[in-house]
């Protein structure tokens, strides 16, 4: 098992996240003894995706120290396991099921991509494992009974408010470049919106005569926009391709091309991309009752919302403890969709189905070689 344990601000470690050293369930602190009670992250630790995992790391921690600095949850101190999933659905469903194996954990922060929160649900559905989703997802995924709730705006929300921003510039064809479902609902919104849309597999890089058929194939449609329905990696890659063609349209990102490889990958030639985001930055949050601390500053729009996504998991425990007077992964499950608070991204409500009500959505321009950019739309602009 390759895991993370951290007890406030103390990892206990060896190697990064190989050969961790497990703490026993009862430990000092503050002077005293504390019972201890545990919550799992799942995020990509190693592999191409590592950084977004770290990113969000960082934000579970700030929550955690902040909570276990005030005296925890209940009087019970918090400790994290946090677990490396590569971002591939296999994984996922095997480090749920590590979760699943330690009664000390009573929910997961975990659902970075469709795939692996879909490979990995149904465990944690069978275990009674209290899930908080901290990152767009198919609207599907989340299911009241279940005890997952979704802490951004899911996957739909976000499509169709990057596509209604395109459509308010009149653009007479729009092409929808990727597979799979994500991409599906940027095509469904389109169509809802009245824009005449139509969906384009992404480019083979490797096969440069598929490739140019791909090219082709765009030049003829004449579209006005594109919108990259794809990771990172792949949103810099077509923008290498198009570059090379002398595409000059407007071409748009969605939800899942917000990442550092996208500038990674295409360097210079990323800037000017508009992209939708579920977060803010932590130097973007709007804090209307005081500045921001540096730690909160220096936080990416995956590590914001993991914070609120940890906070919301911590309250959902705490009011488990009130209401039965000891921690339960079932009093969890129970509490989390009544979970309400205000988090960086603003207010936290989720509607009968675990989704959040009134979620908001962020606007992104890639400046340069830098990510996330600057802000073009933020739902906070009135609230600051």
């Amino acid at each position: 098992m390759k895991n993370i344990l951290i007890h406030g601000m103390v990892f206990v470690c060896l190697l990064g996240l190989i050969g961790c050293v497990a703490r026993p369930s009862t430990m000092p602190h503050l002077g005293g003894t504390q019972p201890i009670v545990k919550i799992g992250l799942a995020a990509p630790f190693e592999g191409l995706d590592r950084p977004l995992g770290y990113d969000a790391l960082a934000g579970v921690k700030l929550a955690l120290s902040e909570r276990n600095a005030t005296g925890g949850v209940g009087g019970y101190v918090v400790e994290l396991v946090a677990l490396n999933d590569f971002g591939e659905p296999d994984e996922a469903r095997l480090q749920a099921r590590e979760f699943a194996a330690d009664p000390a954990v009573l929910g997961v922060i975990t659902g970075w991509t469709s795939e692996t929160m879909r490979a990995s649900v149904a465990v944690y559905q069978q275990v009674g494992l209290a899930v908080a989703v901290p990152w767009s997802v198919l609207p599907e995924l989340a299911d009241r009974g279940s005890g997952v709730v979704l802490v951004a705006a899911d996957a739909q929300q976000s499509a169709y408010a990057l596509t209604k921003a395109v459509a308010a510039t009149y653009p007479r064809r729009l092409v929808v470049v990727g597979d799979g479902p994500s991409a599906t609902l940027y095509e469904e919104s389109a169509d809802e919106l009245g824009l005449n849309v139509y969906l384009l597999p992404p480019p083979d890089v490797l096969d440069s005569e598929i490739t140019q058929e791909w090219v082709n194939h765009l030049v003829w449609g004449q579209p006005d926009a594109l919108i990259l329905a794809m990771d990172g990696a792949r949103t810099g890659e077509t923008i290498l391709t198009l570059a090379e063609e002398d595409w000059s349209g407007t071409t748009l990102g969605g939800v899942e091309s917000g990442s550092i490889h996208l500038v990674n990958v295409a360097g210079s030639l990323a800037a000017g991309l508009t992209f939708v985001s579920p977060a803010p930055a932590g130097q973007d949050v709007a804090q209307p009752q005081g500045n921001l601390t540096p730690d909160m500053e220096g936080l990416g729009p995956r590590a914001v919302l993991a914070y609120d996504a940890t906070h919301v998991l911590l309250d959902a425990i705490e009011l488990a403890i009130q209401e039965d007077g000891y921690p339960s992964r079932q009093g969890v499950k129970t509490t989390l969709p009544r979970v309400q608070r205000r988090g960086l991204t603003g207010d936290i409500v989720f509607d009968a189905a675990g989704r959040r009500a009134d979620a908001p959505v962020w606007l992104y321009n890639i400046v340069d070689k830098s990510y996330p950019g600057r802000v073009l739309v933020s739902p906070q602009a009135d609230q600051g």
